[in-house]
């Protein structure tokens, strides 16, 4: 059944597909979502795969809590990541296709200057986008930079396992969650004791995981950790505003030391339709950023984003202007994906 699936919504250019019980097949092809109805599924079809795709750990897991997420190598399809859940007190999953492609700093657009600041001993970098909109390719995209030209010991705590990585001049070790480890916080305090050189989180989402990636930076340790989407600035606010207002002064110092920088991604609908372009907000903590975000005063942080170029700085809104410019995107989806609505009209 599984197989018979895959290979029907693959040949359209599903990135994703859902399993409801005695419902059409649903996948999603561009960010929308589709249906197959010549297909429908039950929920025996359901349990079957659950049984061929997953580990008895992940069969115990589901059964505790009544959901897990792993991933699993499909012979003639790739490697999917299953998450399993009950609709309705049955079974139900989403299933996503991990493309084998790790693509290169030259193919994302990002220039030499990152490459630098990459090649700094320690700090925080935060990727972050919504669901679905490439923050685990971005991040896999960093670790093979990394794998390829420099000797690191690197441990990534993730939920779970996509992208296998071979040592080349790095060491990987790569912890899947919940069959390695149990959640984020636990896996983030035990780097303390295996004397890795780069760490990378799926999240830092949540103020404990937070606090103890800004603790390993402060050790020498490079953290490489996903969150939520928005660009850079909301990014930064939202991880700062979690905090009650005693907690945020500290918080803001540390992220004022620590934080190398932040990649925000999105995806945007290209004007012919045949998919969609990454776009990238990108900033870097320099010294001027430090001190807005030290002293909670972000009025000019876009501006001096924008203007830091030279440091491989990116905003989304002089991405888009540039891409309607070409006729790559429409104005339509200018707008609705910019920061700054009146930049496009609205």
């Amino acid at each position: 059944m599984l197989l018979k699936v895959c290979q029907l919504v693959k040949v359209k250019g599903a990135s994703d597909m859902h399993l409801y019980p005695d419902r059409p097949v649903y996948y999603r092809v561009n960010g929308a979502i589709q249906t197959l109805d010549s297909l429908t599924v039950a929920e025996e079809h359901i349990k079957k795969i659950i049984l061929e795709t997953s580990s008895p750990k992940a069969r115990e897991i589901l059964g505790k809590f009544r959901q897990v997420t792993y991933a699993a190598d499909i012979e003639t399809v790739g490697r999917l990541r299953f998450s399993v859940f009950f609709d309705r007190g049955r079974f139900a999953m989403s299933v996503r296709f991990i493309s084998d492609k790790i693509y290169s700093f030259q193919e994302l657009g990002f220039s030499e200057a990152i490459k630098k600041i990459l090649a700094q001993h320690a700090g925080l970098i935060l990727v972050g986008s919504s669901s679905g909109e490439g923050k685990t390719s971005t991040i896999a995209s960093i670790i093979n930079f990394y794998n390829s030209y420099f000797e690191k010991n690197i441990i990534t705590i993730e939920n779970p396992v996509e992208y296998l990585f071979k040592d080349n001049k790095s060491a990987i070790i790569q912890r899947s969650i919940p069959l390695d480890i149990s959640n984020f916080y636990a896996g983030l305090c035990e780097m303390g004791r295996v004397n890795p050189d780069v760490v990378v989180s799926d999240s830092l989402n949540y103020p404990d995981a937070m606090d103890k990636a800004l603790s390993l930076c402060e050790s020498g340790t490079t953290v490489i950790g996903g969150t939520e989407g928005g660009d850079c600035l909301q990014i930064l606010e939202r991880i700062i505003n979690l905090r009650s207002p005693s907690e945020r002064e500290v918080l803001r110092s540390k992220l004022a030391s620590q934080l190398t920088m932040i990649i925000s991604q999105r995806l945007v609908p290209k004007t012919d339709h045949t998919g969609r372009k990454a776009i990238f907000d990108i900033m870097v903590n320099t010294p001027q950023l430090r001190s807005l975000i030290r002293n909670n005063n972000f009025t000019m942080f876009r501006t001096l984003q924008s203007q830091g170029e030279i440091t491989g700085m990116k905003t989304f809104d002089s991405q888009l202007a540039e891409l309607l410019r070409t006729g790559y995107i429409t104005k339509k989806a200018a707008a609705e994906f910019s920061i700054d609505k009146k930049r496009f009209g609205n």
